[in-house]
């Protein structure tokens, strides 16, 4: 090939890339992150603006594509115009790094090192953008603003990290975030929870190490003073999440009213007379998901059981949802997802299928403007109301409208981290994130009342006729209180004929 004969007349860059650039990595979180081995492990370095996130998964590729002759490297962020506005204006600023042998490739956003490997840069913001990496090899994958890219994209580009090669390594993923946006919950599930917030690292099922570095805005001293003040004036949201890394909280997350410690109770056993529903979700690469839930004499909610999972069929669904259920327990209503009534060709709908296998649906409300219903609705039953006797027994007067069980597992770790849409209404959620429990439990939720309401306890206005000695009724139209009053004419009121009659 062209590529390989030119590639051969370079030479080799030695292995002192980072003195080349002039670069001196910072003490702390990026000298970690740098001086991980190059091996197949996943690592993401994450958390408040100004870390040098982005700068340290530069680095590291320059350094790697110059180490590993033939390696192929892949950089991905959502869109290109964000590519064009962070990283490659770093490359640029470093004089695309021809002080390593480099050569750049505008027309294909690539950058070719000595020896012939190859960083492209590339993005990839739903399925159809990333089936496109199919056939690719990628040796060495790196996602920028990760959080920002949805969960089912970033699993499509992990399939592709391996080698074809025996002399070329494979290096794995090294990824950079801030808190927030579609693939917030994924990466507090999967980094932040999984590794105690770094304190530890795991295995995970492709028995990669996976490994957590905190990012810090102290970590990056050459920003200055200003910078600080900037983020420290933000709002607390936003304050939270980019100056303190604060995974808890996001800017533009959906459902800030969620408290763990108020919404989720121990179990019980629920009182039979109490009306059971059901709140379904269909899918099946994407994960399906079926709720139970139960509503008190006071109208709360109390969601009690959850089915959650990917590519089981809609028979299996069906029979997985009885198979839950004690024999004594009888479900209302199970409110499903009205997708679930549609037919494509000449084939059944997959609300048919439950039917004969015994779970009848009913479809939930859906039309224009019932999505932002659904999370208007979402928020009055997080929002407090009367207290339950739970909570009074407990001394508080007040509590959420809903209530979750532990085993809800899926729904408590998803709902408190759905952003709202970056397109469309923004009063919605975005639809790319993990918002499948949150669907079925809206789609029950949409279908039931407001929940319980505060008792009229405000006590009634003074009237302005307080004091005031009311007059006696005198006829239907005078009022009089003077006993004394002159007796009435009886000639008053009375019809009489005129004279010339």
């Amino acid at each position: 090939m062209a590529f390989e004969a030119a590639a051969a007349e370079w030479e080799p860059a030695p292995d002192d890339a980072f003195e080349k650039l002039g670069f001196t990595p910072n003490p702390g979180p990026q000298t970690r992150f740098l001086e991980l081995p190059d091996a197949n492990i996943d690592v993401l370095f994450g958390g408040a603006v100004g870390g040098s996130k982005t700068f340290s998964l530069l680095l590291y590729v320059l350094r790697a594509c110059c180490r590993y002759p033939g390696l192929q490297a892949f950089w991905f962020r959502r869109t290109f115009p964000e590519l064009e506005h962070s990283v490659l204006r770093q490359l640029g600023r470093i004089g695309y790094a021809r002080a390593l042998g480099c050569r750049w490739r505008a027309d294909k956003y690539e950058l070719w090192f000595p020896g012939s490997s190859v960083l492209t840069f590339s993005h990839a913001k739903d399925l159809k953008e990333a089936t496109a990496f199919l056939s690719a090899e990628i040796n060495l994958l790196l996602l920028d603003e990760r959080t920002t890219m949805p969960p089912d994209v970033v699993d499509m580009l992990y399939t592709r990290v391996r080698t074809g090669v025996p002399t070329v390594p494979v290096l794995g993923i090294r990824s950079a975030t801030n808190p927030g946006s579609a693939g917030h919950s994924r990466i507090v599930t999967d980094y932040i929870d999984a590794t105690g917030r770094g304190e530890h690292e795991i295995i995970d099922a492709n028995n990669r190490r996976r490994i957590f570095i905190q990012s810090r805005i102290g970590d990056t001293p050459q920003l200055g003073a200003d910078y600080l003040k900037n983020l420290a004036g933000l709002p607390e949201k936003l304050r939270r999440a980019y100056l303190e890394g604060d995974w808890t909280v996001f800017a533009g997350q959906a459902f800030s009213e969620w408290r763990y410690d108020r919404h989720v109770v121990q179990p019980f056993t629920i009182p039979a007379e109490w009306k059971r529903y059901n709140g379904i979700d269909g899918g099946f690469r994407a994960p399906w998901c079926t709720l139970w839930a139960a509503e008190d004499p006071d109208h709360r909610l109390w969601f009690y059981r959850e089915l959650y999972a990917a590519e089981v069929g809609e028979t299996d669904q069906a029979k997985q949802i009885l198979a839950a259920e004690a024999e004594d327990e009888h479900i209302a209503v199970r409110y499903a997802d009205t997708s679930l009534w549609s037919v494509t060709g000449e084939g059944k709908a997959s609300a048919e299928i439950y039917a004969e296998n015994g779970v009848h649906l009913t479809a939930a409300t859906k039309g224009p403007g019932s999505r932002v219903t659904r999370v208007r609705r979402t928020r009055t039953f997080l929002a407090d109301g009367p207290a339950c006797a739970h909570h009074r027994a407990l001394g508080r007067d007040k509590c959420p409208l809903a209530h979750f069980f532990p085993q809800c597992a899926n729904l408590i770790r998803t709902l408190p981290t759905l952003p709202h849409a970056s397109k469309g209404d923004p009063e919605d959620v975005d639809t790319d994130a993990e918002d499948h429990a949150y669907d079925a439990m809206s789609y029950l939720m949409i279908m039931m009342g407001g929940g319980p309401s505060w008792p009229d306890v405000t006590p009634p206005k003074e009237s302005p006729f307080d004091g005031v000695e009311l007059m006696e009724a005198r006829g239907p139209f005078a009022y009089r209180t003077d006993e004394d009053a002159p007796e009435r004419d009886p000639r008053q009121g009375a019809t009489q004929r005129p004279p010339w009659a």
